[in-house]
């Protein structure tokens, strides 16, 4: 049996079901083909932050971006659930990026002024006031960075809430059906090809994650992308030590509405692999237990690992690739389930032709020149 669409998505990570859910209520009839099961990779393993100020260090398109999809949670969240019957757990706890140095405290006090400048919430913290704030903070701390209007998601529960409420709305889902060709005639795509036959459609969108350009065809050119393997693990303390979520230099603590908390995350590019390795445990927990010596006694839950799609300069790939009809939505590296909100309508409004933020387009683009682009995300964890 022919299978036709309007959009097929490769891909059901985070974003390629926001694609789908966002499509779906617009009247598309889209399709999502997985290579396994719908969140299986980085967007189960991350750790749901919503750190729009967090790590961007000066002002322009990602920092737009990002700050947009940040605030349409608030809206996003209760149609999501409501739609699709899942909760989130979408917390807005702020965030509390810490100094153990004084040249990182300089560096935050910059982040500060830029910050603000850019009439976004931040205030800082010098050590008396961040424990007043956080008392369980213990460690050499020099003050923190806090980021009231930052928050955090359960990352799974949001793709699978993208997920079925792109299926309710009439959205297909094809799971363990990996994508091994494009279908393409006269410089347009046409399909996709899988070992379950072909799947036909003008508009394919390639949201693949680390795996996106692995789809081999000499006469596509697919940006490459740079797999950066993360391991975390979780802890549940008898009760609470932290309120917000805590930002370090290269680890982070994320307090769970379960109780839970969530430590990450190394840092391993160009590796694919899932193993977790007992020196990551022992380094995340390492790092944890100075910061936070509440958590020594907190009981251990498990461990995990995850891989993140970056790209060469930092920005994702959102937009037109060199085949007419042909999208890419990859490249989040650590802000997938930030940047999911408005991907998802981005995206859409790409393909209707209504996207007009031309600084986007060019920013953002798969066809983009990378040379003299600096990274403006850090990448320190």
């Amino acid at each position: 049996m022919k299978k036709a669409y309007d959009v097929l998505i490769i891909g059901g990570g985070v974003n390629g079901c926001s694609i789908a859910y966002q499509l779906a209520k617009r009247g598309c009839h889209t399709a999502v083909v997985e290579k396994s099961r719908v969140g299986a990779e980085a967007s189960s393993a991350a750790a749901g932050m919503l750190g729009a100020q967090v790590e961007i260090k000066e002002n322009g398109p990602f920092f737009d971006f990002a700050r947009k999809s940040r605030n349409m949670f608030s809206e996003l969240v209760p149609e999501l659930e409501e739609t699709s019957g899942i909760p989130v757990s979408y917390l807005r706890n702020g965030m509390l990026k810490v100094a153990q140095t004084d040249e990182e405290a300089s560096h935050l006090l910059e982040m500060l002024d830029f910050q603000r400048k850019e009439g976004e919430q931040a205030e800082w913290r010098g050590p008396e006031a961040l424990s007043v704030q956080e008392p369980n903070i213990k460690g050499e701390v020099k003050g923190a960075l806090f980021i009231p209007g930052d928050g955090q998601v359960k990352a799974k529960e949001l793709t699978q809430a993208y997920a079925r409420g792109a299926s309710l709305l009439g959205a297909d889902f094809y799971e363990y059906t990996p994508v091994i060709g494009l279908i393409q005639e006269e410089g347009k795509v046409k399909g996709v090809s899988t070992p379950a036959g072909s799947f036909y459609s003008s508009q394919v969108v390639l949201a693949g994650g680390a795996w996106s350009d692995l789809i081999t065809d000499h006469e596509i050119q697919i940006p490459p992308m740079v797999p950066v393997k993360g391991e975390c693990l979780a802890v549940r303390p008898a009760k609470p030590v932290i309120k917000a979520t805590v930002h370090a230099p290269d680890f982070y603590l994320v307090p769970k509405p379960d109780g839970s908390i969530i430590i990450g995350a190394t840092e391993q590019k160009g590796r694919m692999d899932k193993q977790v390795s007992a020196g990551s445990v022992q380094n995340l927990l390492s790092k944890a237990l100075r910061l936070v010596p509440g958590l020594q006694s907190a009981e251990w839950m498990e461990s995990w690992s995850g891989v993140r799609p970056q790209t060469t300069d930092g920005m994702p790939y959102l937009g037109a690739a060199s085949l007419e009809g042909l999208w890419m939505a990859t490249g989040h590296y650590r802000n997938g389930i930030l940047l999911s909100a408005l991907t998802g309508k981005w995206i859409a409004d790409l393909i209707d032709g209504t996207a007009d933020n031309q600084e986007w387009i060019e920013t953002f683009s798969p066809l983009r020149l990378k040379e003299g682009k600096g990274n403006l995300v850090e990448t320190n964890h």
